[in-house]
């Protein structure tokens, strides 16, 4: 049995489906991957920790 179908087998879906959402998976990714490195690259490296941003975010209480 192909690989494939153990896994959607495993998650209780068809193949066609298991792979649609892997190939949606793997393209959001990416996307956030880009994104990320994108404004990392606009930030000139400089970052700003969790801690500092939930104090932004008034979450902080």
């Amino acid at each position: 049995m192909k690989k494939s179908k153990k896994l959607a087998d495993l998650h209780g879906v068809s193949v066609t489906t298991y792979m649609r959402e892997a190939v949606l998976d793997r393209m959001t990714d990416e996307v956030d991957y880009n994104d990320a490195n994108a404004n990392l690259t606009a930030s000139h490296g400089k970052t700003v920790s969790s801690a500092a941003i939930r104090q932004r975010l008034g979450l902080d209480r």
